[in-house]
């Protein structure tokens, strides 16, 4: 063979061999573009999934929490109710005429026990008098005194015995009628 037929063989070997390595290298590049698109179609499906569920976490948690504070506003808003409920009764009672007011004061002096001291607010100056309650405690068969001052409250009465104060004031029975009645009152106005 001559050395250009040699040359010439030598230049198709490597051409052909040459051609096989880029063939052999874009197959391999190929396989490699494939594994990582599929790599990143897992990835993102994954991704997706993870978002899509943290998405209706965080929707959820927040619709509770909505719900929460919305139970809580309700709530709020049906003890200022129940509040106000209370706070007219007390100015009803407060705002009786004196005929009703001065029977609901004797009412509560029926608690009274012989020896007892009698403090009213200034409410009831006009009709708690030491005669009024010395006609009382005749009646009753029983002693007792008028305090010297006024006490600190407004309606009622404090009846001590002892040293033990009796507290009868307005405030204090509406205070124990709401403990016995909210619930039934509650029931009522809310259903």
């Amino acid at each position: 063979m001559s050395k250009e037929a040699i040359i010439d063989k030598i230049l198709s070997d490597a051409n052909l061999k040459g051609d096989a390595i880029i063939g052999e290298a874009n197959e391999k590049a190929n396989e490699i573009i494939s594994l990582a698109a599929n790599q990143c179609k897992d990835y993102l499906y994954k991704s997706k999934t993870e978002i899509d569920r943290l998405t209706l976490e965080i929707d959820e948690r927040s619709r509770s929490v909505a719900e929460l504070d919305a139970r809580k506003l309700l709530l709020a808003a049906k003890a200022q109710v129940l509040d106000s409920v209370y706070a007219k009764t007390l100015e009803k009672l407060r705002n009786l005429d004196k005929e009703q007011y001065s029977a609901l004061i004797f009412s509560m002096l029926e608690n009274a026990k012989d020896g007892d001291v009698v403090t009213v607010s200034e409410r009831e100056k006009d009709i708690v008098t030491k005669e009024s309650l010395a006609d009382f405690a005749k009646k009753k068969g029983i002693s007792l005194t008028l305090a010297d001052k006024f006490g600190d409250f407004d309606g009622g009465v404090i009846i001590s015995e002892n040293g033990v104060d009796n507290n009868f004031t307005l405030e204090v029975e509406v205070a124990l009628l709401r403990e016995q009645t909210e619930t039934k009152i509650a029931k009522e106005i809310f259903g």
